[in-house]
């Protein structure tokens, strides 16, 4: 009874959600239009066919009023695959999916909807992540099946290969060979990537490549839904239907066990990570715990943590993770003149992380040399719900380190991020008070010079109430204004009080 309540409950608010998507349908177009023309100047590859998808979604939510979450994105996957070629980049699609719900979020936000509302739409667009995620991942599956399958000796097959069969074109994906064939690499990456109109054409094009003239044999074909394995054995080799039948369910069955064992992988790791974040109580604990987490849990051996401050416009180091903490937290930089934010804010206001190969490119020297940097990855600390990027953390391997990251990794990081974003923005004023450059740097004595200035007080009225020289207050005031990075005074005093300083 409680798995049923439990299930209902996920279906009512899906039913919310698609409720929220139509209601709001001419409201998303129009912003769609607008968030088009910046996605169409970075050249993004996938944006048509996203725009094709947006319209295909609203005819399938529009004309059945009781289909359920897992029949939309059944229906969203399987259009997409009779119009599109499989993905190449994950990201990217991600990406976009990303955009296209934080666009919602945004329209919510603007009609003061309540946690809920946004909860129903991340529902949706979580389950539609779910489709495209770790396809890359699922490609290289497909290679170490097929060489299980070699090394099994169950039958005397020479050689395998899947063919994809989609958009009335038959693709070579994988080809594997024994090592005793002695075929060559280069012959192999040949044969993947053919493509035929006839599936025949194609067999005989593999048959030509890999085996050689001399050599007698046969192809074996077992067609799998859109897939066909090809097996090339000897010709006295007998294959009854009944081994057919056991290749391909074991063919099948190490597609669905892939699909769930890396999809299982990411949520288990973004569950323990929001299980994590849960248990702070504080903004000193959220910072920590972000900044561990996205190492612990991700293929990350360092972590630089920094909060946005939309008082002053700049940039504050709050905790580094497997680095010094206090050389972080002495880091302030102007984000319009911090070259990273200069050349990726469009894309990390949109909660895509940025993978960089080379440090140097984006950040001063000073911290190239500080913290011996390389690779780096970037991660929007994001609020979907309420459509903010309102801090970043820096991930790289330690000292300088080159690395790649998968597909998967970046996925992921997205959903991190955002629990992140989520935790944080509720200790947002918090973290600025205790990590501002006021309270990292002023001592209590120019608060209280500073209190009294803010209330008007002149430079002889405020030695005279703290009981010192009017030289010494306005040895106190120079510091002051200098820790600020103010122009006078009276700005010090504007910026402390909007800081919550005094």
């Amino acid at each position: 009874m409680e798995g049923e309540n439990v299930e209902n409950k996920i279906k009512e608010l899906f039913s919310r959600g698609m409720e929220l998507l139509l209601t709001y349908e001419k409201e998303f177009h129009l912003e769609w239009r607008l968030v088009k023309k910046e996605l169409i100047n970075r050249k993004f590859e996938l944006l048509q066919q996203f725009d094709q998808m947006i319209q295909i979604g609203y005819e399938v939510a529009g004309g059945n009023e009781s289909i359920s979450i897992d029949q939309f994105t059944l229906s969203m996957a399987t259009e997409w695959n009779k119009r599109f070629p499989v993905l190449e980049n994950d990201g990217d699609a991600i990406f976009i999916i990303t955009i296209i719900e934080n666009t919602f979020h945004d329209i919510l936000a603007k009609h003061k909807a309540n946690l809920l509302d946004h909860q129903a739409i991340q529902s949706i667009f979580s389950r539609m992540t779910d489709q495209v995620l770790m396809t890359n991942q699922l490609e290289l599956q497909s290679e170490k099946w097929l060489n299980l399958m070699l090394s099994t000796k169950i039958f005397p097959i020479h050689w395998m290969s899947i063919v994809h069969h989609q958009q009335g074109e038959y693709c070579v994906h994988r080809v594997v060979c024994r090592e005793s064939s002695g075929t060559q690499d280069q012959l192999i990456h040949i044969c993947e990537g053919l493509k035929g109109k006839q599936l025949s054409d194609l067999t005989l094009a593999l048959g030509r490549l890999l085996t050689d003239s001399k050599e007698e044999g046969k192809m074996v074909h077992i067609p799998c839904m859109n897939d066909h394995l090809l097996l090339f054995m000897p010709v006295e080799a007998a294959v009854t239907d009944q081994q057919r039948d056991w290749f391909r369910s074991m063919y099948l069955r190490q597609i669905k066990l892939n699909h769930l064992r890396s999809e299982l992988e990411w949520k288990d790791a973004a569950l323990l990570y929001l299980q994590r974040l849960l248990h702070t109580s504080s903004s000193r604990e959220a910072v920590e715990a972000i900044s561990q987490g996205l190492v612990d849990y991700m293929p990350f051996k360092r972590c630089g943590l920094f909060i946005y401050s939309p008082n002053d416009e700049r940039g504050i180091g709050v905790f580094g993770y497997n680095l010094e903490p206090r050389s972080i937290e002495q880091i302030r930089e102007n984000i319009h003149q911090f070259p990273l934010l200069k050349k990726y804010f469009s894309l990390l206001s949109n909660s895509k992380p940025i993978y960089i190969s080379d440090a140097s490119e984006v950040l001063p020297e000073k911290y190239i040399q500080s913290y011996q940097l390389k690779s780096l990855v970037v991660v929007p600390i994001y609020v979907p719900t309420y459509n903010k990027l309102i801090g970043v953390a820096l991930l790289d391997q330690g000292e300088r380190s080159e690395f790649l990251v998968s597909t998967q990794t970046m996925s992921t990081l997205i959903k991190f991020g955002q629990y992140a974003g989520e935790l944080l923005y509720q200790y947002w004023e918090d973290a600025l008070k205790e990590f501002s450059i006021g309270h990292a740097l002023l001592t209590p004595r120019e608060k209280d010079v500073l209190r009294h200035i803010s209330m008007g007080e002149s430079i002889n009225e405020t030695a005279e109430a703290l009981d010192l020289s009017s030289y010494t207050v306005r040895d106190y005031v120079s510091s002051i204004i200098q820790k600020m990075d103010a122009r006078n005074r009276t700005e010090a005093a504007v910026k402390a009080i909007k800081m919550k300083i005094i």
